[in-house]
């Protein structure tokens, strides 16, 4: 079997490897489709420092129950989220599932990843879907991401809304917002490199987008004077314009990270006396997988919109390096696998 293994800078091997054997509470899974995500291009781009196996947006079919393993039987379809909780925790016995951190996760607990023929899988990462393509159930990965963020900021009804960063997280947020019934959805980017993803916020419900090389949000003209509820997929060095935005009382999430610097400063005074909320969502361990999967199937979110490219395992650096030169046609890239 072949496995993708990376080391920045954008360094890729296939190598033939044993066909593992799934041990206790393990599943031996036949990855049909891992789809590309930020954090796969951050591994390549600059986190690699050796050569390592990734990919964690998978959906793929059981082969094999390690000892222990009774959930699923040989064909059934399955996705796999990406962190799980451990159900014995204060935290998850509380309730509070959202906050346990001794789960295990797909990025960083297991040997190999989703860019490969097979993986070993704990069985309880596993989720059973029906009714879509194998490349359409791998966008519940990231689909679960954009949902932990919207219920994080508290999208309501009539809301003014901006979605900061036009990743596909970003957009399918946008399409969210759209459907709780929010007034207005501006969605703001830095530039015009994406033409596929401005086209794509625009047909999701965008009321306009918001160029930031061209203009300073702030200087828009929002017909309420800003927004109350703000989503940012972007670095978080845009929270403190971000706050400039602001209606009082406005609610604004992130989730962007930034792997080099990640201390912000702002004008606590405003933040302090236009009662404003910084809340962060963090979606680990992975939750919202099965309402996802919905979503997907009633299209809400349309998985259609959304997959601009297919490609092959052994293209796999073709394709990289594609979205790293040139997105202005990407907005979703997916390695798929036929079946054997």
């Amino acid at each position: 079997m072949r496995v993708v293994y990376v080391k920045a800078p954008f360094n890729f091997e296939i190598r033939e490897v044993a066909m593992p054997e799934p041990g206790e509470g393990q599943v031996l899974l036949d990855v049909r489709a891992c789809a590309v995500c930020g954090t796969d291009m951050h591994t390549a781009a600059a986190d690699a420092d050796y050569f390592q196996s990734f990919g964690h947006e998978i959906a793929g079919v059981v082969v094999k129950n390690g000892p222990g393993c009774h959930r699923f039987k040989e064909g059934d379809k399955v996705i796999i989220e990406s962190g799980t909780f451990c159900h014995t925790c204060d935290n998850c016995r509380n309730g509070r599932v959202d906050i346990c951190t001794n789960g295990i996760s797909i990025i960083d607990d297991v040997e190999i990843s989703g860019y490969a023929d097979y993986m070993l899988v704990p069985e309880q990462a596993m989720v059973p879907f029906d009714g879509l393509e194998f490349a359409e159930a791998a966008l519940a990965e990231p689909l679960g991401v954009a949902l932990d963020l919207f219920y994080t900021t508290g999208i309501e009804l009539n809301d003014d809304v901006a979605v900061i960063g036009l990743g596909p997280i970003g957009l399918m947020a946008i399409a969210l917002a759209k459907a709780a019934g929010a007034r207005n959805i501006y969605a703001i980017q830095r530039n015009r490199n994406s033409k596929a993803r401005v086209e794509l916020a625009k047909k999701l419900g965008a009321t306009d987008v918001i160029f930031t090389s061209e203009m300073k949000m702030e200087d828009y003209p929002f017909p309420r004077g800003g927004v109350n509820k703000i989503m940012i997929t972007a670095a978080p060095a845009v929270i403190p314009e971000a706050m400039k935005i602001t209606l009082y009382g406005s609610i604004i999430s992130f989730l962007g990270i930034d792997n080099q610097n990640g201390q912000i400063s702002f004008d606590a005074n405003m933040f302090h006396f236009k009662k404003l909320q910084l809340r962060a969502s963090y979606a680990v361990p992975a939750l919202w997988f099965p309402r996802a999967l919905e979503i997907l199937k009633s299209k809400v979110v349309d998985p259609k919109d959304f997959i601009t490219q297919e490609f092959p395992l052994e293209k796999i650096e073709e394709y990289f390096c594609k979205q790293r030169d040139d997105i202005s046609d990407v907005i979703k890239m997916v390695m798929v696998k036929k079946a054997d």
